[in-house]
């Protein structure tokens, strides 16, 4: 038996998530051919069979999630599938077993019980439904309780979801719990039927009693066992107590929807979300963090970006500002393992991006490298490969700084969580106009909200507060922070020429 293994995609990456199957089991394959997809937090891969044969079983389901090195399915090889077909077709030919060995009797006997077993999957020939549709475990079951193919049910709940009485509705069958207010009513083939002594004691005859002539009423409660009402009042308070229970059942009735609109929309802590989860658990845990918050005045920043003309956004401005400003302080550009704190040489910018899966960090190798033009195509082109799980491996890892915004959602300060094993993160808020008193007159201005959280194990409050100072002077007094970028585009021109130059001679060279 073969087994295929979830593969190790990537260092950082212990965990992955089970997309879709493309087979079922009993499904013959070939080597090479796609078993199932798969989904880490940053890229979504493929796995492969190694070699040919059949499923023969899918032990990790789509939605669930599996660690690197566990066993996803098993593939029956093809020789062994072939020896065993001659077998198979002699059990079912011989309608009695040979007795000439005891031992070979036994494996007959055994091989029945496998075919057998195997059979109705066999006669089936059909994919589970709950493959392509997504469902709580629960709401999974009854389905196949109930042999209710989910692609036939339209969902009712919260966006679509499947729930329990969507089933139920498909199945033909009657509500889990009856209204309120509705007694048992009698079967009108025995109009006639008296209560027996179990039926009073669970008080089923007291709902009769409640749909029959007091004289019936009467004669009934003569009729039981073991039973005396000596009085009217007795039966009141029974009564009373009856309706207290249906308006209970009602109560339960009303909440119930709701219970199975929860369950269906569950989110398990699994594949990315799980990823995260456990992420910022042990970041918060192994990390003393703090964040300090300050404003930018950026009102002649935001003149010189509409005067150069150049279309780059204010994640731009503020990752060219960081990548200077970084530079200067090797603490905050730094990473802490096993104990120690390594400043890193390279200023590789992280930048949160939020997906349909949940948030993911696309990395900018030597961001500092770049101007302001070449970091908007850049980030523009990381956010939608994020978005679609095409990040590349250098793509999604080896982040030395990361910055978050918030500024689209109107936040303003916030606490970012710092991502291992960084010591620092930036957060960005929304742009704001303000008035300002200056010289006696009130002057509009406009300011930029920052949030830099810390590893104080690494960086303490005061080189923090330096650090987030000279980011600060960088976006405020935007002279500066043009000049590095004219100087940058200057020196790539100079190199691009250089490289055409060199080109020229190569090419007459070869016509020599």
């Amino acid at each position: 038996m073969i087994e295929v293994k979830l593969p190790k995609i990537r260092e950082d990456v212990n965990e992955s998530l089970v997309v879709i199957w493309f087979v079922s089991e009993g499904d013959a394959v070939k080597e090479g051919d796609r078993l199932l997809e798969i989904q880490t937090e940053k890229e979504v891969s493929e796995v492969e069979a190694e070699a040919s044969g059949t499923i023969n079983e899918i032990i990790y389901k789509r939605g669930e999630s599996a660690k690197v090195g566990e066993v996803l399915a098993t593939i029956n090889p093809a020789e062994n599938t072939q020896e065993t077909k001659p077998e198979e077709q002699k059990i079912v030919e011989n309608t009695e077993p040979e007795t000439k060995n005891p031992g070979d009797g036994q494996k007959r006997e055994e091989q029945k019980i496998t075919e057998n077993a195997e059979q109705p999957k066999e006669a089936s020939g059909q994919t589970e439904p709950a493959k392509t549709v997504r469902l709580a475990p629960g709401l999974r079951k009854l389905a196949r309780e109930l042999n209710v193919p989910l692609e036939s049910v339209a969902g009712t709940g919260r966006n679509g979801k499947i729930t329990e009485k969507d089933i139920r509705r498909v199945a033909g069958q009657a509500a889990v719990v009856e209204p309120a207010g509705k007694a048992e009513e009698p079967q009108q083939e025995k109009p006639e039927e008296e209560p027996t002594p179990e039926e009073s004691t669970t008080g089923k005859a007291l709902d009769k009693a409640q749909t029959k002539e007091v004289p019936e009423k009467e004669t009934a409660q003569e009729n039981m066992e073991n039973e005396e009402l000596p009085n009217e009042e007795p039966l009141e308070e029974e009564l009373a107590q009856q309706e207290q229970a249906a308006l209970a059942e009602q109560a339960e009735a009303i909440l119930e929807p709701e219970e199975n609109d929860r369950e269906s929309d569950a989110v398990s802590f699994s594949g990315i979300r799980g990823v995260i989860a456990r992420r910022m658990t042990e970041s918060l845990q192994n990390s003393a963090q703090l964040t300090e918050t300050a404003w930018a005045d950026v009102t002649k920043l935001h003149s010189k970006k509409d005067a150069s003309g150049k279309e780059a956004g204010w994640t731009a401005v503020v990752a060219k500002a960081a990548a200077l400003a970084l530079g200067k302080h090797p603490l905050v550009n730094a990473h802490i393992k096993e104990g120690q704190i390594l400043p890193q040489e390279a200023i590789n910018l992280g930048f949160a991006v939020d997906t349909d899966r949940g948030l993911q960090v696309a990395v900018l190798q030597e961001a500092d490298k770049h101007s302001l033009g070449d970091l908007q195509k850049h980030l523009a082109d990381l956010a939608e490969k994020a978005r679609n799980g095409q990040l590349a491996n250098e793509q999604s890892a080896g982040s030395t700084f990361t910055i978050t915004s918030l500024g689209a959602y109107r936040i303003q300060f916030f606490t970012p969580i710092i991502n291992p094993p960084e010591t620092a993160i930036l957060g960005v808020g929304t742009i704001e106009t303000y008035l300002a008193l200056e010289g006696g007159k009130v002057q509009e201005r406009k300011r930029l909200p920052l949030s830099l959280t810390i590893d104080h194990r690494a960086i303490d409050g005061a080189p923090a507060a330096k650090f987030l100072g000279d980011l600060i002077g960088l976006l405020e007094k935007p002279k500066q922070l043009f000049k590095e970028d004219e100087e940058l585009e200057t020196e790539k021109t100079a190199e691009k020429k250089k490289d055409k130059k060199k080109g020229k001679k190569k090419r007459k060279k070869k016509k020599s």
